[in-house]
């Protein structure tokens, strides 16, 4: 199941970013840098991929909002529409970059070149079709799925597991027909502001925009049992031909900007199930895109897991099977126990010991509370809508502890 990664990787990514947080900036030199020190890169094949050509960025964003971009970069500064994210020499072909490394993993993955790549510097969801806000420019998560879509692998999952939500993918795909999970904190305030329950899609992707909203302090257990609970069956349900993976990890307990309490563990469970769920139903196609995350140490931890799990040099953790990390959370297995086998020092084998977090998060039992009802309602109110399957013998059917499984 596991094998070389590709990694697309653009000399732009070493300098500026669209971040105003200027420390950020250094996080794909100081992965690469700890990847080399695990040894991993000997399991990576790195590609430089070219810019996105104009009829790509076509895919999700109207002509005239591309020259806008264009011209804004020749101008060498204002904002463009949220005052988080703003213009300098260099923004356009940076932004191209981004998309242009995804289009690069898709085209390796359609001709067969590859099943896994890895673009560090993709992820960008909040850019609208005509609109560019919270750091990102061009979607090229949507551009990707349209791509795909064109090249004959008409089912595509986009599975976001960045702290915020999706908001752009959201709105460019509402009513394409592909999969869009987007697992975030949420309260109706906390940025971007979009993101509840009912915002299920509409005409072609009814049922297929699945927000899975998470309050402040979540907790690792908590977030296991929201995915566990509700992401496999969707995935399963749609039987996507590539799975793509939003990888933000703004969620770690050490992000500035996000208060989920997440630890090396979640991202380390997360990077486990979702390999495991691309090769269960995608024949192993799968493409990750970095997104999110703003403590550059956190993030080379984290993305330094992700390619370890991809390649196999993490070896498997001999308390989880892959029953008890995709299964829904039962008396049996639980999440807490899925974290205890995660967090075993055997677990992390050297090199890897460096990876583990210096201390655990902490939860609030209020807010694993709150996620227990959202499960709830998402598995009883928007999964029957499109994504549960309906013949007796292959019913899925996902339970939370402690609340009724109708």
């Amino acid at each position: 199941m596991s094998g070389d990664v590709f990694l697309a990787y653009h000399p732009l990514y070493d300098g500026r970013g669209f971040s105003p947080l200027t420390r950020s900036w250094g996080r794909y030199r100081e992965a690469r840098a700890l990847f080399a020190k695990l040894g991993l890169d000997r399991w990576i094949t790195t590609i430089e991929p070219p810019l996105a050509r104009i009829d790509e960025l076509t895919l999700a964003h109207p002509p005239h909002f591309i020259e806008r971009v264009r011209r804004l970069d020749a101008m060498g500064t204002g904002p463009f529409d949220t005052p988080d994210t703003v213009a300098w020499p260099g923004v356009f072909d940076r932004a191209r970059a981004a998309v242009g490394a995804t289009m690069e993993a898709v085209r390796r993955i359609t001709q067969g070149e590859a099943i896994h790549v890895f673009n560090p510097g993709g992820g960008l969801h909040h850019a609208f079709a005509e609109r560019a806000r919270g750091f990102c420019i061009f979607n090229d998560l949507a551009i990707a799925v349209r791509s795909l879509s064109q090249a004959g692998f008409e089912k595509v999952a986009v599975i976001d597991i960045d702290g915020h939500h999706g908001d752009g993918t959201q709105e460019i795909l509402y009513d394409h027909g592909a999969l869009h999970i987007s697992m975030h904190q949420y309260d109706g305030r906390f940025f971007p502001g979009s993101g509840s329950v009912d915002e299920t899609g509409w005409g072609a992707g009814h049922g297929l925009n699945l927000n899975i909203p998470l309050p402040r302090h979540t907790g690792e257990e908590a977030y296991l049992d929201a995915f566990r609970s509700i992401v496999p069956t969707a995935i399963r349900a749609y039987s996507p031909d590539v799975i793509l993976l939003n990888f933000g990890v703004d969620g770690h307990h050490d992000d500035p900007l996000v208060k989920l309490r997440l630890g090396i563990r979640t991202y380390r469970f997360l990077a486990i199930a979702c390999h495991e769920l691309a090769h269960e139903v995608a024949n192993g196609r799968l493409i990750v895109t970095g997104s999110g995350g703003y403590d550059p140490d956190v993030v080379s931890r984290c993305w330094s897991v992700l390619i370890a799990t991809l390649t196999g040099q993490l070896p498997d953790v001999p308390a989880l099977s892959t029953r008890l990390t995709l299964d829904a959370p039962s008396r049996e297995a639980t999440s807490r126990a899925i974290l205890d086998a995660l967090g075993r020092d055997d677990a992390w084998p050297q090199p890897f010991g460096c990876l583990l977090d210096r201390q655990v998060p902490t939860s609030d039992p209020k807010a694993a509370a709150i996620v227990g009802a959202t499960i709830h309602r998402i598995i009883n109110e928007v999964l029957p809508l499109r994504l549960t399957r309906h013949d007796a013998s292959n019913a899925i059917r996902p339970c939370f502890p402690g609340l009724p499984s109708n």
